[in-house]
């Protein structure tokens, strides 16, 4: 091998590395009550939870709206946190590629924990399908299980901002 081409070699490993050490960064994985303890804080912050897997269909579809509302939102107090459901084994097989290939750079947690015992607290009502979406501001919440289009995530805010 020449010393050029074991050059170029090594600056292409070192580059794959950061890329996936940067990515692998943005999926945390938590247990519920520290998910929660994010938006239990009084504050004037709009917090935009939404429950969602890499293998739901729904969930991905509706992905680019979540993106294009937290891209419209910067600046303001406003938050939004995705939760992916997928399993913690999956997170490097799955998770991240998906990330990746859709180039969301939003946050991502990756919730490990007895859904038993959260989906609850989430919302009495919700019997734990996917995609569903938690807004929560000032202790106000409101909770829709169910697939959103941006036209709807914009009306919502909306009611929480009178």
């Amino acid at each position: 091998m020449t010393e050029d081409l074991m050059m170029k070699l090594f600056l292409l490993s070192i580059s794959f590395f950061i890329t996936s050490q940067v990515w692998s960064q943005q999926v945390e994985v938590v247990k519920y009550n520290n998910l929660e303890q994010r938006w239990k804080l009084e504050s004037d912050t709009l917090f935009v939870i939404n429950f969602w897997a890499t293998w739901c269909k729904p969930c991905v579809e509706e992905l680019p709206d979540f993106i294009k509302l937290d891209k419209q939102m910067e600046g303001k107090p406003f938050k939004m946190i995705l939760v992916s459901l997928d399993f913690r084994s999956q997170i490097t097989k799955r998770v991240i590629p998906f990330l990746k290939n859709k180039d969301i750079r939003q946050e991502v947690l990756v919730l490990d924990d007895d859904p038993n015992v959260w989906i609850n607290q989430v919302s009495k009502d919700w019997d734990g399908a996917i995609p569903a979406t938690l807004f929560v501001k000032n202790g106000q919440q409101a909770f829709y299980a169910k697939q959103m289009d941006y036209s709807e995530l914009i009306e919502i805010i909306k009611n929480f901002n009178r």
